[in-house]
């Protein structure tokens, strides 16, 4: 049995970190795979797909087998394979998934090489949709002769905004699609406007404030209160004098994103030490002190804690407006699952393959990759030589 041990760093409450199983993901839906016993000379594992979507899924999940492994036979799925690439298809009774359930299908390895690669249905991103969009930008007023419209420019998100929610004070006055909204005439005070941006995963970008009338804001939120680590991070919420824009969160010297919710998903984070934090901010960008939390996680006598190596030339090529980077493969004893992107400290996204692009604005040097398999081991950074 594994080993959890607990440094508090902050008087908060602490809860373990969650199983790290290799994932792969298309927009809602979402495929798992974890050994459910394992020795000397193989393994059993399964793959269960979700289907968090609101239409039917017809699923194919791809992945490759390390040299070495191979498939001795397997159940819930037909199974095909040219070489170490392998592809699973549903039988009759699951190879379509109703919208909100899931499905399942498992083999017995010969070998002790974990899948990697994984794909479902020509997905590249290696996880469930995470990241949180963009804050709104430039959140104006225009005041009408009987109405009040608020305008902002649009957020970016990484599988593309869903909706806005628009708050008048406390209070969700509207959802929208759109890059405004018009209320009637507010009364003559001062009211806090808030617009949040939204993906189809229900993640939320922190809030762009507005207060016509108020004066400069220079008090800092207070710290968020207790805070609970995991991959997925949860924290009591900040106060503030006008109104709290925002939460950065970051696992060590990462920064897994910044969302008005009080909870954020991060990617497996596997073995060692980690320092959870929360800081609160505000629409002028004050920030609160840092809440902290400090778990380490040791390996069980049997795990794999054997990292990646280090992805190798790491490159980048640009066509117009996107930016492409690629590098050659990791190599781990147990298969590469697939591989972080980080953006300086900023986390970007999880790829399977060995390339992403981007069409937002990033500098050409700035970016570094590195590698996990399906423990959550995690190889050291590769980056742009200056």
């Amino acid at each position: 049995m594994n080993r959890l041990f607990v440094a508090i760093v902050t008087a908060v409450a602490v809860v373990g970190l969650a199983a790290n199983p290799a994932r792969a993901a298309v927009t809602g839906a979402d495929v798992t795979f974890v050994r459910q016993s394992s020795w000397s000379t193989g393994y059993t594992g399964q793959f269960t797909i979700s289907n968090g979507t609101a239409a039917p899924l017809t699923w194919k999940v791809e992945f490759d087998l390390p040299s070495g492994t191979t498939i001795a036979n397997f159940w819930g799925a037909q199974i095909t394979h040219s070489g170490d690439h392998y592809a699973a298809v549903g039988q009759s009774w699951n190879a379509t998934i109703a919208a909100g359930s899931s499905a399942w299908f498992g083999f017995n390895a010969q070998g002790t090489g974990n899948p990697q690669n994984i794909v479902l249905n020509g997905g590249t991103t290696a996880g469930p949709d995470i990241r949180p969009p963009t804050t709104p930008q430039n959140l104006r007023s225009i005041v009408g002769t009987t109405t009040f419209t608020l305008r902002w420019d649009a957020a970016s998100d990484d599988t593309g905004v869903q909706a806005y929610e628009v708050y008048s004070g406390a209070n969700l006055v509207a959802t929208v699609a759109g890059t405004e909204y018009t209320m009637g005439m507010p009364p003559p005070m001062i009211i806090t406007y808030r617009v949040r941006a939204l993906d189809a995963a229900g993640n939320a970008s922190p809030y762009a404030v507005l207060t016509p009338g108020g004066v400069a804001d220079t008090v800092a939120p207070a710290a968020p209160g207790n805070v609970y680590p995991g991959t997925k991070i949860t924290w009591t919420a900040a106060t503030d004098n006008v109104a709290v824009a925002g939460y950065d969160v970051y696992v060590n010297s990462d920064h897994y994103g910044a969302t008005s919710a009080l909870s954020l998903s991060v990617p497996p984070l596997g073995f060692g030490d980690f320092t959870f934090t929360v800081i609160a901010f505000d629409g002028a960008g004050n920030r609160s002190v840092p809440r902290s939390v400090r778990v380490a996680v040791d390996p069980g006598p049997t795990s794999d804690y054997s990292a990646p190596t280090i992805p190798t030339n790491l490159r980048v090529s640009v066509n117009g407006t996107a930016a492409t980077w690629t590098w050659y493969a990791s190599i781990d004893n147990t298969g590469v699952a697939g591989y972080q992107i980080f953006h300086g400290n900023d986390w970007i996204g999880n790829v399977t393959g060995t390339s992403t692009s981007f069409t937002e604005p990033l500098p050409l040097k700035n970016v570094r990759v590195r590698a996990f398999d399906a423990t959550g081991n995690k190889s050291g950074f590769a980056a742009l030589a200056p």
